[in-house]
This record gives C-alpha cells, sequence and structure tokens, in this order.
C-alpha cells in the first residue's frame, strides 16, 4: 500500500504517525508531502525580474510556483530548464528550508514507530488541493491522510482544502482531527 501524508506544516507528527502505524504493513511506501503556499503578493512583490526568476527556479525543481499568478505562468509556458538547476537562489533555500522544517517532524515521527517515510515538497498558490490530488495520481496513493484545518484563510467544518480533498480524491482519505481542549466546568 501506498500511504501519503499530506502537510502544511499543522498536522500534529505524533498523531499523524499513530494514524500512518494503524495502517502501515511491512512493505508500504509511506510519503510525507508538504505543501508550501507561496502568496502572489510575494510574487507580485519581486517585480518582472523577480518573477521571472521564481518561475525559472519553479521549473527547474519541479515546483508549480505562482499556480494562481497569471505572469508567472505564462513564463513558465515559455521557458525551458537550464542543464543545472539554480540551487543558489534565496527563493528556493528558503521554500526548502520552511518545507523541510515542515516535514522533519513527521518523518521523526514515523521513525520512532519504526516506518521509514521518505519527505518532498512542492510550492503551490492558491490551488492546494490540486495540487494535493496530483501528489496521489503521482504516487498512486492507495491512502492520503490529511489534517483537519491547516494554515488557510477559511475554516469551516473541515476547511476547503480537507473539503475538496474528501470529495475529490481518487484514494480513501483519513482525516486527522485536531485535539479538542476540555470546556472546564
Amino acid at each position: 500500500m501506498n500511504i501519503l501524508v499530506a502537510t502544511d506544516g499543522t498536522l500534529e507528527p505524533d498523531r499523524a504517525a499513530d494514524a500512518v502505524a494503524r495502517w502501515y504493513v511491512d512493505g508500504d511506501q509511506v510519503t510525507v508531502f508538504t505543501v508550501m503556499n507561496v502568496p502572489t503578493e510575494f510574487l507580485r512583490g519581486l517585480g518582472n525580474s523577480g518573477v521571472r526568476e521564481a518561475a525559472q527556479i519553479a521549473l527547474e525543481a519541479g515546483q508549480t510556483l505562482g499556480a494562481g499568478d497569471r505572469a508567472a505562468e505564462r513564463l513558465i509556458g515559455t521557458m525551458t530548464p537550464k542543464t543545472s538547476p539554480k540551487t543558489d537562489s534565496p527563493v528556493l533555500h528558503a521554500m526548502a528550508s520552511s518545507a523541510a522544517e515542515r516535514t522533519r517532524p513527521i518523518v521523526s515521527a514515523l521513525s520512532d514507530h519504526g516506518i521509514k517515510a521518505k519527505g518532498t515538497w512542492r510550492g503551490t498558490e492558491g490551488k492546494t488541493a490540486n495540487t494535493i490530488l496530483a501528489k496521489v495520481k503521482e504516487f498512486g496513493a492507495d491512502l492520503l491522510i490529511i489534517g483537519s484545518h491547516g494554515l488557510g484563510q477559511f475554516e469551516g467544518l473541515l476547511g476547503s482544502t480537507g473539503t475538496k480533498l474528501v470529495r475529490l480524491s481518487p484514494s480513501s482519505v483519513l482525516v486527522i482531527r485536531k485535539p479538542t481542549v476540555e470546556a472546564e466546568s
């Protein structure tokens, strides 16, 4: 079985590891997939040359940086990867570092349960559910594990991204609720 744990950094590591451990059988593949949301305002703040650099970095890293920004989408469509990725970019370093900080605790908690997991990430902007659904298909996930609420601004009963994933995922979805705080009497 292929188990994909999708997070934006808010999924509690021990709860995620406990959930995976309940389903995991030796030989299963487990990947922790961190989605990095890059706001359009950040891309616009870079100016034309900055958007071009960010789009080139996204192309070379296989990321979807600026999915909600039409200028970035057009730039990526006209670019071809250079022979060697630009690994010295501060934008790429910042995103990779932040993704590693968000992924590492869950991978570590899984390791504490004796489960070997791989961590990966992808940048997106405003289309987090689509990014996760693409990874579900790419990975061939049999089970998608998500948190009930993430960093998004809209929080309904489940959250907008979670709702879309539950409705549209081709695989089974396990939603991990945040712990509730009991009211004092």
